[in-house]
């Protein structure tokens, strides 16, 4: 069960000692942090969440104790500023390794060796995750993606002068990126100094937010403390302790959890050689993200096929004789598909006899009524692959909804079924995402 990050507590790094304190009139300080283009820092990021997972069986909800942890240590590079903050860094993991237990059933992650360097840039949509060195699995982009948004850390800050005890609220851009919510619904966290001694300034985070991820609804409470080096002007430290109440998604189910986040940030003088020239010079100069990369990998652990996918599609089912994903766009749940093998390899299987087989055979799904063809035929597709596709609108199971049937025939005689369900008042909005899936279907080679 893939579980994200929920935030929270933490350790403070000792100050740096160079330049002078930035102080202001009548005993105010500056907190305000200016990232430029070069700047770089290493993190150490630790995570501890408890709490209760609810799942329906059978239309009663049965809840199951859950806890989870997660150590992240990187090296960052800012290479592109942005308004109070951070619009592209490159990073490169030394480690990324997380581990859960969901009831009795444990789960462990780690980022792949050949997958640690990562870019992270923030778009329109939040913060987006890549690697240059190819597209990443599910797993790999959670655990890029789901630790503390570090591109946010100057954000928090009010970018002004303020005396112990003045407040200020926290910039929406920052509370979403902070609470790793794709859209921000409400927003009354409040930033306060609390001290300046000993070169630092400490400062807290309270108050509550409510926002989305993947199509759920997550309220939550948030209570963090930081410390800014006024020296080197930076924040160096921060804890971030937040419960979280988390409605039923698309792709996740229903949580209460409490997360506890440690950010230890430290400015480093020279940039570390996995961030050097080599390594920068795998990132496109005009930041603009090469699709193939933004996709995402996966291979059947039967090695029957494997995809490289648009990552708008989450796998919510798998087993060893199908794979059931939904597409979540903007939030919303858009379309359900499911990939099965139809038949055992046939080598040099006529084409033309098994998508006429296929067609009768969708005609006789249970509880399937179709009304009315919309679409039937080839879909273009290289490697040796051949597609059959129809789609139809009609009744499953007393609801009208719109299904597309395809078939996938590899170049050694595979046969994949891929069926996509919408419902009829939402397949505008599939246009033909259904159809990138099916023809990210690859096949291995033949041996």
């Amino acid at each position: 069960m893939r579980i994200t990050r929920r935030h929270a507590i933490g350790t403070a790094f000792a100050a740096l000692a160079s330049s002078v304190p930035a102080f202001g009139q009548e005993g105010a300080v500056r907190l305000a942090e200016e990232v430029k283009p070069g700047d770089v820092f290493r993190y150490d990021i630790g995570l501890s969440v408890t709490g209760t997972m609810k799942v329906d069986k059978g239309g009663k909800v049965e809840p199951l104790p859950l806890t989870a942890k997660a150590r992240h240590r990187f090296v960052e590079r800012a290479e592109v500023a942005a308004d109070n903050g951070v619009g592209q860094a490159v990073r490169h993991y030394a480690e990324a390794a997380s581990e859960s237990v969901v009831g009795v059933d444990k789960t462990r992650r780690a980022l792949g060796a050949d997958r640690r360097l990562v870019v992270a840039q923030r778009t329109a949509d939040g913060t987006l995750h890549y690697s240059p060195d190819g597209p990443l699995t599910r797993d790999e982009l959670d655990l890029a993606a789901e630790h503390f948004d570090t591109l946010c850390l100057p954000g928090l800050l009010p970018n002004k002068d303020v005396k112990p005890g003045d407040t200020w609220p926290i910039d929406p851009g920052a509370a979403q990126a902070a609470c790793l919510f794709h859209g921000l619904a409400r927003n009354d966290l409040v930033g306060k100094l609390v001290e300046v001694k000993d070169g630092a300034a400490t400062f807290t985070i309270e108050g509550s937010a409510e926002g989305v991820e993947n199509g759920a609804a997550v309220k939550v409470a948030v209570k963090a403390r930081g410390r800014f080096d006024l020296a080197a002007r930076r924040v160096v430290a921060l804890a971030w302790g937040q419960t979280d109440e988390r409605a039923q998604g698309p792709v996740s189910p229903a949580l209460d959890v409490k997360a506890e986040v440690t950010v230890a940030r430290t400015p480093l003088p020279a940039e570390p050689a996995e961030l050097g020239p080599a390594a920068r010079a795998k990132v496109p100069a005009d930041g603009k993200a090469p699709e193939g990369l933004t996709r995402l990998r996966y291979a059947d652990p039967a090695g029957r096929f494997h995809m490289v996918y648009p990552r708008d599609w989450y796998f919510v089912v798998s087993t060893e004789t199908h794979l059931v994903l939904r597409l979540v766009a903007k939030g919303e749940f858009v379309t359900q598909a499911t990939v099965t093998e139809w038949k055992k390899p046939q080598p040099g299987a006529d084409f033309e006899a098994a998508a006429k087989e296929f067609r009768d055979a969708t005609s006789k799904q249970p509880g399937w009524e179709a009304e009315k063809l919309l679409e039937e035929g080839l879909v273009p597709a290289d490697g040796g692959r051949k597609v059959y596709r129809l789609a139809a609108a009609g009744k499953q199971d007393g609801l009208a909804v719109v299904q597309a049937f395809h078939l996938v025939v590899g170049p050694n005689g595979e046969h994949l079924a891929v069926t996509a369900l919408t419902r009829q008042e939402a397949a505008e909005k599939v246009g033909g995402r259904d159809t990138a899936l099916v023809t990210a279907i690859g096949f291995p080679a033949k041996k």
